[in-house]
């Protein structure tokens, strides 16, 4: 046995990257691998029931934390399992490091159909990740590990994956993996004193916050008090303010403020609907901050686009502004969202079921949507307290990964956590459920279930007809019994009032915890989510 192999290295990198769990499932082309993770007591592998549920983990944890999480899973079929969890990873942004098994070098690329052969494994990886590191001289091993390792750490969150063959794992590496080497874009003064003019002169500004603002919050929160500017976001940038902040508003206020706004600021944000559904004219202005470059002039009309992290770029927004007397807005602001409370209020029981949640999880507990009614609810009712409690898969929208993501979340922080699922994207990953009894991962899930893929179950009765439903009313096992299956502890509810009770036991409860809640058809919220064109010209379709 060698001193020091190719696996010791990648274990070495997780060391150094601080992570202390991986979300795994072992298998034959990464053996080696495993072997050299006995040795590191330090790191504790959470083996999970399928792939995808490994690299959700990985992400929930990325996502709750803001710092790297790691998976490990075979070639093949087993990332083909994992890829729709990095996909998500890669649109919900999240440092997620998937080491990820090879077949043998000398068979890559030759369809000998050895066991987990791909074509072209590397290539379906290029496109779920920002950086993909394959190792395959152990002479240069050291040097692609690092490379990984360092762009996990910096810069846009997003997936980095590192391949290793079967037959590379073993074989002796020469140098060592170093701590990460963190870096990010740094302030530019000149667009900073551009972009200051602008917004300081902004008669009517408007913000919209995204994921890249979460370590933000501080600053966003004084340079919008400062210019008193509207503050919104669409799904990922909850609680960067809080939902009781004066400038906060929801999207659909956002919208009504939209063609009348003269400058629009995005935070970390892509500000894809405004842009590409809402429209825009010669009379709107748009100073861009993101850590991604790509992102600064995407649609084609940025004034100035700031390479920059949104808490270094906000912050010197602030200095570079100075003092500023401008009238407040709340008056309008309160107005428009009590206009809001109004026009929203038929959308029970979904209003109800977002404030019993509030009710009962703490300000800093976490809430985790899958693709479900009350998650599309909470986007528009549900109380943002805090950066980074509420989890979400993002542009991906990915049915079926809400259970799995809470489970890696609930493994990453002492916060309670408590999953949204719907009965039809529950079952994705339900099995999961094991993997939170077998690691004492006390996550509380909330399965809302109404026996059908109701989102899909509505538009096909709004726009077909009541008798035009196909392929969406479900069959479900009996939950209570799955639950006691599972080892899981269950608690029933069917209205709000119910709810808190049940919700409250099982947050108190020191273990995996299902909470199902029996429920009927609900109304349709997304005339407040997907809103039509009210300026200029659109973007895209």
């Amino acid at each position: 046995m060698v001193d020091q192999s190719v696996a010791h290295l990648v274990v070495d990198a997780l060391k150094r990257s601080g992570i202390e769990q991986l979300f795994c499932i072992p298998g034959v082309q990464n053996d080696d691998f495993f072997n050299a993770l006995v040795d590191s007591p330090e790191i504790r592998p959470i083996v999970t029931r399928h792939e995808q549920g490994a690299a959700y983990m990985a992400m929930g944890a990325a996502q709750v934390t803001g710092k790297p999480a790691a998976c490990c899973v075979v070639p093949g079929p087993g990332m083909l399992n994992a890829s729709g969890a990095l996909t998500s990873a890669y649109w919900g942004y999240a440092r997620v490091l998937a080491v990820i098994g090879q077949i043998a070098t000398g068979q890559q690329g030759r369809n000998f159909g050895t066991l987990h052969d791909l074509p072209d494994q590397t290539a379906i990886l290029d496109q779920l990740t920002k950086h993909t590191a394959v190792v395959h001289d152990p002479a240069t091993a050291a040097a692609e590990i690092q490379r990984a390792l360092d762009l996990v750490h910096s810069g846009l969150p997003r997936p980095v994956s590192i391949e290793v063959p079967v037959d590379v794992w073993a074989k002796e590496a020469a140098g060592e993996v170093r701590p990460p080497s963190v870096t990010m874009p740094t302030v530019d003064p000149a667009q900073i004193e551009r972009a200051a003019a602008i917004i300081a002169s902004a008669k009517r500004p408007l913000f919209v916050v995204g994921s890249g603002a979460y370590e933000a919050s501080e600053s966003v929160t004084e340079l919008a008090e400062l210019v008193q500017a509207a503050v919104t976001t669409r799904r990922m940038g909850h609680g960067v303010l809080p939902t009781g902040h004066p400038l906060m508003i929801p999207i659909t206020s956002a919208h009504e403020l939209w063609p009348d706004a003269d400058v629009v600021v995005g935070i970390g944000s892509r500000i894809e609907w405004p842009l590409g559904t809402w429209g825009h004219d010669e009379n709107l202005t748009l100073v861009q901050i993101n850590v991604d470059h790509d992102e600064l002039d995407r649609h084609g009309i940025t004034e100035v686009g700031i390479h920059a992290d949104a808490a270094d770029a906000c912050r010197a927004l602030v200095d570079a502004i100075g003092p500023l007397h401008r009238p407040s807005r709340a008056e309008e602001l309160d107005t428009l969202r009590a206009s809001f409370n109004d026009r929203t209020s038929h959308l029970e029981p979904q209003r109800s079921y977002t404030a019993a949640i509030r009710d009962v999880l703490p300000d800093d507990g976490v809430l985790v949507e899958d693709v479900t009614q009350i998650g599309f609810a909470a986007h528009l009712f549900y109380d943002h307290l805090q950066p980074r409690t509420f989890l979400s898969s993002g542009a991906a929208g990915t049915l079926g990964a809400g259970t799995a993501v809470a489970i890696g979340a609930s493994a990453a922080t002492d916060r309670p956590v408590v999953g949204i699922a719907g009965d039809g994207g529950f079952l994705f990953t339900a099995t999961e459920l094991a993997t939170a009894v077998q690691h004492e991962i006390p996550c509380n899930i909330l399965l809302f279930n109404n026996n059908a893929y109701g989102n899909v179950r509505r538009i096909q009765k709004e726009r077909f007809g009541e008798d035009r439903t196909i392929a969406s009313t479900l069959q479900n096992p009996d939950m209570a019994k799955l639950a006691e299956a599972f080892g899981v502890r269950y608690w029933h509810a069917d209205s709000p009032e119910s709810l808190k009770p049940a919700l409250a036991a099982s947050i108190d409860h020191d273990g995996p915890c299902l909470v199902e809640v029996s429920v009927d058809p609900m109304p349709n919220p997304w005339p407040f989510l997907r809103l039509p064109q009210n300026r200029g010209v659109r973007e895209c379709n």
